[in-house]
């Protein structure tokens, strides 16, 4: 995201943003509890099936998340692959789709690849024999090397049971995605993302407008590529930037959708859908909800300014 804004207000809203993410830490959990209740599920598997249920019935598609990253040792990847494996068992069971995503530093990335390969592979295999997916996540730009490695060998053995994320804001992604095309005929599944570090200006657009350009150039790289894209935005002009791109050629619609965060812009997500675009929610939950709002606050102060006004907001919308 930028560090940088072109105008006075926009300047006066970085300053509230880095403000508002001091003040982070001095914040009672049972306040964080309040303002994270809009954004995650809950602590429980339980908590995350019931909002599931609630947004099928509202006609959206689902992705649960296990909250946890940047795990230290061997024994809590254990957990993390424990839960993934019992989160598709309770999917199954209870008819809800077989959609989850793991982030690589919680599957043992920081670790060890092979670790982060072993654990995927194991709930792999399982999403495989119930027909289910799973997103491998994409983290900060010291691990995208780490983390491509290890998704193009899930890919040549799991094939569509397994996609992948990219981030517009890193000079390397277009590059990426022509890469990933090319380097396999198994299937292509990739997540499309902003991305929400704070990263350097070696590595990373600085400026939202060149963002957003590298997002749609992306876009047309891996439609044009015969990749199936879920396009992952809040942003009325990437939504409006993929429409015009589906526009141009139709048979693009049906390797598409958009994907947004649980609590995030409600109404936008309404008309998405009610445009006839899938739209899925991406539903986080789990004990390790503080440490994730907390960590996610502090990397990206913006984040912390919306997070403050959405205290006042009431709760999620499921129209």
């Amino acid at each position: 995201m930028a560090k940088l804004w072109p105008n006075p207000t926009a300047l006066h809203m970085s300053w509230f943003d880095s403000l508002a993410a001091s003040f982070i830490p001095l914040i009672p959990k049972s306040i964080m509890r309040r303002l994270s209740t809009r954004y995650i599920a809950g602590e429980k598997r339980a908590d995350a099936l019931e909002r599931g249920h609630r947004l099928a019935r509202a006609g959206y598609r689902v992705t649960y998340d296990q909250l946890g990253e940047a795990v230290t040792n061997e024994a809590e990847v254990a957990a993390a692959v424990e839960e993934n494996l019992r989160l598709l068992d309770d999917l199954k069971n209870g008819n809800l789709e077989l959609n989850i995503s793991t982030k690589p530093t919680q599957m043992g990335l920081n670790i060890s690849e092979q670790l982060c390969h072993d654990s995927m592979a194991k709930v792999l295999e399982k999403a495989q024999e119930y027909g289910a997916f799973v997103r491998f996540e994409m983290e900060e730009s010291f691990t995208v090397d780490g983390t491509l490695r290890v998704f193009e060998k899930l890919r040549a053995k799991f094939g569509s049971s397994v996609g992948v994320v990219l981030q517009s804001m890193l000079f390397r992604t277009e590059e990426d995605a022509r890469a990933l095309i090319a380097s396999s005929d198994r299937p292509l599944n990739v997540r499309m993302v902003k991305g929400i570090y704070l990263e350097p200006d070696d590595v990373a657009y600085q400026e939202g407008s060149r963002v957003n350009d590298s997002y749609l150039r992306t876009l047309r790289v891996l439609l044009e590529g015969g990749a199936y894209v879920a396009a992952a935005t809040h942003d009325d002009l990437l939504v409006a930037g993929l429409e015009q791109l589906l526009a141009e050629n139709p048979s693009w619609r049906d390797k598409t959708e958009v994907q947004v965060l649980l609590g995030v812009r409600e109404e936008m997500r309404q008309h998405v859908r009610d445009s006839g675009l899938p739209v899925r929610v991406y539903v986080p939950y789990g004990e390790a909800w503080h440490k994730y709002v907390t960590r996610r606050l502090k990397r990206n102060p913006k984040l912390a300014r919306h997070a403050f006004f959405g205290i006042f907001k009431r709760g999620e919308r499921l129209n």
